[in-house]
């Protein structure tokens, strides 16, 4: 069995990632205390992997992709880096969008569009194992969000994406956890999500959701036992 202790774990991701700044004890500082790690969650709220997205007023978000040079200067190496987003891209972007991006199997070349989804993920992880070649790399895809029957279409939209940031994990080699098939946690589920209830009533209830995309304490305990093994794998 490997040992942890002593090795240095870097999540970077979005809202899910980042669990309301460890309010809730989001995957990050759970798995982290668990195999006695040093832990730093680096997710933000609104974070997109693809860069040159921006909020309505015009101000930048958190673009994870061009996050691994901060990464370096804060921490200097790390042990493993868990990487994970899609969802405000895939709201943002949508199907069909030509900054989706184009994914060539054969081009290992470094020279991506951030700018898009696919690109954004090729450049993060070009630039992460070049920067950290001996660092573990791992990306998680998100669990299963919104239902299938709401109108906004965000459930398609997200999934769509969520199949895209697989294939490119797999192009690079970068293993990769997807909750989204994986997991049983399921917001179309009463019995993890109650959608006449908000954020409060659901959390009172001990639902899994809180309001059918992000976690309550409870969804946060029962996901991170497959990411604490997902890190153990890598």
């Amino acid at each position: 069995m490997k040992n942890f202790k002593g090795k240095t774990i870097v999540f970077e991701g979005d809202s899910i990632c980042e669990a309301c700044a460890d309010e809730f004890r989001g995957w990050a500082g759970r798995v982290g205390d668990a195999l006695g790690m040093t832990w730093y969650n680096c997710g933000v709220s609104g974070a997109t992997v693809t860069a040159e997205l921006f909020y309505a007023n015009g101000d930048p978000r958190h673009w994870v992709c061009r996050s691994v040079d901060e990464i370096k200067e804060k921490y200097g190496k790390v042990d493993y880096i868990i990487f994970e987003g899609g969802t405000n891209d895939a709201d943002n972007l949508g199907i069909g969008s030509e900054r989706t991006g184009t994914l060539d199997e054969d081009d290992f070349s470094g020279n991506y569009d951030d700018s898009t989804f696919i690109g954004a993920m090729e450049s993060m992880f070009y630039r992460s194992l070049m920067t950290f070649p001996e660092t573990k790399i791992g990306f998680i895809i998100a669990q299963k969000m919104n239902c299938p029957t709401d109108a906004d279409g965000k459930y398609f939209k997200r999934r769509h994406y969520f199949k895209i940031a697989e294939q490119v994990c797999k192009k690079w080699g970068v293993p990769c956890l997807n909750l989204w098939d994986n997991s049983q946690i399921n917001p179309s589920l009463p019995s993890y999500y109650d959608p006449s209830l908000d954020r409060e009533g659901n959390l009172a209830a001990g639902k899994v959701y809180l309001d059918g995309q992000h976690l309550s304490p409870l969804g946060y305990a029962m996901i991170s036992g497959q990411i604490l093994s997902f890190v153990e794998s890598l």
